[in-house]
């Protein structure tokens, strides 16, 4: 709700701004995420995420991870907001906004998220 307040105030004064949600893949901690991206003249489409607050930390790297490290740790699945599949979906969609977890569907309908599970493993590369 935070992306979406944010990406409403902004479209109100005339920035342009889009939709992104997928994956936060933060050390021992992958989790499903939104966020937006905001148009800069000259720098193009750069990540804004307003859940995440500088961290307390006399390191300064550490201290401003989230404002100037993060987009490693992002896994984008989605660029846009509800928009149609390819192949198009016969039946309602699980989520109406996104579909970082994917939908599915078969003859008898759609499959909600509580009748199927994924996992998703993440691994470092140094």
């Amino acid at each position: 709700m935070q992306t979406m307040l944010i990406m409403s105030l902004a479209r109100y004064k005339g920035i342009p701004v889009r939709w992104q949600s997928g994956f936060m893949l933060h050390p021992c901690n992958v989790n499903l995420h939104d966020w937006c991206e905001v148009y800069y003249e000259g720098s193009g489409w750069v990540p804004l995420d307003m859940s995440f607050q500088k961290l307390h930390s006399s390191n300064e790297k550490i201290a401003n991870f989230y404002q100037t490290g993060i987009d490693a740790y992002r896994l984008i699945i989605n660029d846009e907001l509800s928009t149609g599949f390819s192949p198009t979906k016969k039946y309602l969609r699980s989520e109406p906004f996104d579909f970082q977890r994917g939908e599915l569907e078969w003859k008898g309908g759609n499959i909600y998220f509580g009748k199927w599970d994924y996992t998703i493993d993440v691994k470092n590369i140094e």
